[in-house]
């Protein structure tokens, strides 16, 4: 890569200013900004279709809040998404037009009781007596609160999500018709929340079966694929309880599906998120500056990788 910016630098030489002149500043970095603001400046459709797939993660998730801000301010475009759990719940705000800034805010609200009506006496007493799961029903009214009654097809962005259903192991994937349920679909916990009844299916989380949905990105017409990844953390903390135990095993299965669909995808950003639980709602905010710092590291990498992706596209402009 060093050489071919190299020789680029000196195709362009007479655009840029002598590297010494400039302190702390290479020849590459010169180069690489130069081609970028050019790269950046190009109508949509004289440059490749640049898609950004969201991993699962509960709440280690919310570190896609803060690599969409990095990515944002340094004018990478997004032209297609996908997401699916906390993946799918960050990922659609954002593409339904929401700003980061909007999603940092939101993080200072979401408590348990965002998501289920039955974190309470009730609820506990249906889990014991009724042995019935709890519902996620209310995320569907938080969306509405954020997005009102969105569709797919009305969202700045296009974006798809995925989701099992649990009678059948098959995936469903939703990038039509209405956004709450397919997302509240997406981060339906298995063994956690009741699964969601819709049309004639009971579904649960979409990370039981596409933890990183790079593939539905590239159906979405992507050329060029970032994934945002948070991996799995074994280490900070062994399972305590029968609802731990079952998010572990996905996690395990996860981490699979994670190396498997990483392959696909043109740039990797990892988020290692350590010691936050799926359902510690309480750091969604910490685990989204991970997502900051992450990205901040592996920009000027990604800004090299899509150049040399692009870069017939931006010399002939």
């Amino acid at each position: 890569m060093k050489k071919t910016f190299s020789l680029l630098l000196l195709l362009l030489g007479f655009f840029v200013a002598p590297a010494h002149a400039l302190p702390n500043v290479t020849e590459d970095g010169i180069l690489r900004d130069f081609l970028w603001d050019e790269f950046i400046s190009l109508p949509k459709d004289e440059r490749p279709v640049i898609g950004l797939a969201l991993s699962a993660g509960g709440v280690r998730g919310f570190a896609h809040v803060g690599v969409l801000e990095v990515l944002h301010n340094a004018g990478v475009p997004i032209d297609v998404m996908a997401g699916t759990s906390m993946g799918a719940v960050v990922g659609s705000l954002y593409a339904a037009g929401l700003p980061t800034d909007q999603l940092w805010e939101i993080s200072n609200h979401i408590k348990m009781d965002t998501i289920t009506p039955d974190f309470n006496l009730m609820g506990v007493l249906r889990l014991l007596f009724l042995q019935r799961l709890p519902s996620s029903s209310n995320l569907q009214e938080f969306f509405h609160q954020q997005i009102g009654h969105m569709r797919f097809e009305d969202m700045a962005i296009p974006f798809a999500t995925a989701a099992m259903d649990v009678k059948t192991g098959e995936q469903v994937v939703f990038d039509s018709g209405p956004v709450d349920i397919a997302v509240r679909a997406s981060m339906n916990l298995p063994g956690i929340f009741d699964p969601v009844p819709y049309r004639h299916r009971y579904l649960v989380d979409g990370a039981v079966v596409n933890y990183l949905p790079v593939n539905l990105v590239k159906q979405k017409g992507a050329d060029y694929i970032i994934a945002s990844v948070t991996p799995p953390d074994f280490y900070s903390q062994a399972p305590q309880t029968v609802a731990a135990y079952l998010l572990r095993v996905g996690d395990i299965r996860g981490a699979a599906m994670i190396e498997e669909s990483s392959q696909k995808a043109n740039f990797v950003i990892q988020n290692r998120v350590l010691g936050i639980g799926t359902l510690e709602l309480d750091k969604l905010t910490q685990a989204g500056e991970v997502g900051i710092r992450s990205a901040s590291e592996d920009l000027e990498a990604l800004q090299e990788d899509m150049l040399l992706f692009a870069i017939d596209d931006v010399l002939k402009n």
